[in-house]
């Protein structure tokens, strides 16, 4: 994984988030990446894949759903 990818990602699914949404982190699980993102209310919403980059872009993907039409 490069580290450009990663941070490109990351400002992705920032991008991505929702009024009032941060992304919590990424974290590792055996051979499993989860990432989260949190918003009001305990709302939450998280995404995994074998990267980080990948579950980053995956939670971005589901926080543009969330947020609807810019």
């Amino acid at each position: 994984m490069a580290l450009g990818a990663l941070s490109q990602a990351w400002v992705t699914a920032e991008a991505s988030l929702p009024h009032g949404w941060s992304i919590t982190g990424v974290w590792r699980f055996g051979d499993e990446w989860i990432a989260l993102s949190e918003g009001p209310d305990s709302d939450y919403l998280d995404a995994s894949s074998r990267h980080a980059e990948q579950a980053l872009r995956r939670l971005s993907d589901r926080l543009r759903e969330r947020r609807g039409p810019a």
